[in-house]
C-alpha cells in the first residue's frame, strides 16, 4: 500500500491508531445520549445542549424532514455557520441517509447557485440572514424546500433577549 504521508510523522507517531469501531457519529450520539445524557454535548455562547438533547432534537428534525419528503440519498444543503443547529441538522439528515451538502455562509446569489446545482440540493436549511439569498436563487436551482432557523434559538436567555431588542427590530 503506497502511503508516502507516513514518511513524514514525526518519530514515535504511530502509523495507526488501531481497528476503527463499526459505528457511525449517529451511533456515538445516540450511544452519549443514552450512557451519559445530560452531560455536555455542544457549548455555544454560554448555552449547554446536553447529549440528550442533541439526540432528541436531531430526531425531531429527521422526522420533520421525513414528513417533507427527504428520504435516503438525498442531498440537503446546510447554509449555517458553526451553530448548534448546522450539528442538529447533519445529524438529522444522517439519520434519514441523506448525504449533508454545506454551503458557505459568505457565497454570493450566484455562488449559491452554483453550488446547489453541483450539489443536486433539494432541500436547504439556511440561517435566517441568508434567507432571501436562497430564495432569490431558488428558481434557478432544484431546491423544493427552504427551512430557515434563527441563530437566537440556541442562544441563552440574556443574550436571545438582547438579540432580539438589538438585531432584530
Amino acid at each position: 500500500m503506497n502511503q508516502p504521508w507516513l514518511d513524514h510523522y514525526d518519530p514515535g507517531v504511530p502509523r495507526s491508531i488501531g481497528t476503527y469501531p463499526e459505528k457511525t457519529l449517529v451511533d456515538f450520539v445516540a450511544e452519549h445520549s443514552q450512557q451519559r445524557g445530560d452531560g455536555p454535548a455542544v457549548l455555544f455562547k454560554g448555552r449547554t445542549l446536553t447529549w440528550r438533547e442533541l439526540d432528541r432534537e436531531s430526531d425531531a428534525l429527521a422526522h420533520a424532514l421525513a414528513s417533507e419528503g427527504v428520504k435516503d440519498g438525498d442531498r440537503v444543503a446546510l447554509l449555517l455557520p458553526n451553530c448548534p443547529q448546522f450539528i442538529i441538522a447533519e445529524l438529522a439528515a444522517w439519520k434519514l441517509g441523506a448525504l449533508v451538502a454545506p454551503q458557505n455562509p459568505i457565497y454570493t446569489e450566484r455562488e449559491l447557485e452554483q453550488s446547489m446545482n453541483a450539489s443536486a440540493s433539494e432541500t436547504v436549511i439556511v440561517l435566517t440572514p441568508f434567507y432571501e439569498r436562497v430564495k432569490a436563487a431558488q428558481p434557478r436551482t432544484s431546491l423544493k424546500r427552504v427551512i430557515a432557523t434563527n441563530i437566537k434559538e440556541y442562544l441563552p436567555g440574556v443574550l436571545r433577549v438582547l438579540f432580539t431588542i438589538f438585531r432584530n427590530r
